[in-house]
């Protein structure tokens, strides 16, 4: 069974029991760092270190978020900053607003499910990797999903899946959270999809010098570049609200997880979780 936290209050209290919650799987995973990496730890000019003072300039609330779950673990935040990249590999995501909105992404590794209520902002359900601030796909209370891919670089400035989170505690609509993903400083390739209780879907890619928005084609958007993300849109496709369950079982079997804002719902493995 996945393991389901809560997290409330100020952005360090958030982070606070996450890491509370999560410190056996977390220093131990830390423990297993490379020679190498354990001396860049050290280094505050290194690659960790640059883009954690990136992500504490552009992002203060998940940089506090960030502090919590240091604390709260035993774990470093330049150790926290280099497991952003921890996926390896873009993963498939998929989203349709035919005849009922949802949105899909495949998921890879250790996952949570974690319910943020965070002082003065939306609260949401998602999931995501136990030792991140942000999430790899979400809902908030106002119907607001977002589903978030990043690729693996050597960029140092702060990655774009942070902007997943930004988005969930800030927004109840598709357009104004795609204006806030085209103009926070984020490095990619990444690709955010947007969807609200309205069944508007967008999606914004992510590039070294561009951004554009994607929008569905055929009442279906997908991202991926692999067979999954075939799969999870005829998922999609094939459903109906009747049978949200079935489809999520359908999906959910290679490690995935989707939402349904109308809900608003996250998906996870046949099972149902609300903000």
């Amino acid at each position: 069974m996945t393991l389901q936290i809560e997290c409330e209050g100020a952005p360090r209290d958030l982070g606070l029991a996450q890491g509370r919650a999560c410190r056996i799987d977390l220093e131990r995973s830390a423990a297993r760092r490379s020679i190498v990496e354990k001396l860049e730890d050290l280094l505050p000019g290194g690659s960790a270190g640059r883009r954690l003072r990136d992500v504490k300039r552009h992002y203060p609330h998940q940089s506090e978020s960030m502090a919590g779950l240091s604390v709260g673990a035993g774990v470093s935040e330049i150790w926290l900053v280099r497991q952003m990249d921890a996926d390896g590999e873009p993963a498939p995501m998929a989203a349709t607003i035919q005849e009922h909105a949802l949105l899909a992404r495949g998921c890879q590794g250790d996952t949570l499910i974690r319910r943020s209520r965070p002082e003065g902002l939306f609260r949401s359900v998602e999931l995501t990797h136990p030792w991140l601030t942000s999430s790899l796909i979400g809902v908030n209370e106002r119907g607001l999903g977002v589903a978030v891919s990043c690729e693996v670089g050597a960029a140092v400035e702060a990655p774009a899946i942070l902007l997943a989170q930004d988005c969930l505690e800030r927004f109840e609509n598709t357009e104004a959270a795609v204006e806030w993903c085209l103009n926070r400083p984020a490095t990619g390739p990444s690709t955010v999809f947007l969807l609200d209780a309205a069944g508007e879907a967008a999606g914004v890619e992510i590039l070294e010098s561009e951004r554009r928005v994607l929008r569905p084609s055929e009442e279906v958007l997908v991202v991926g570049g692999r067979s999954d993300a075939a799969e999870l849109a005829k998922g999609l496709r094939d459903a109906r609200p009747s049978s949200v369950s079935a489809l999520v079982l359908l999906v959910a079997a290679g490690d995935s997880a989707a939402i349904d804002p109308s809900g608003p719902e996250l998906f996870v493995a046949g099972e149902r979780f609300s903000p």
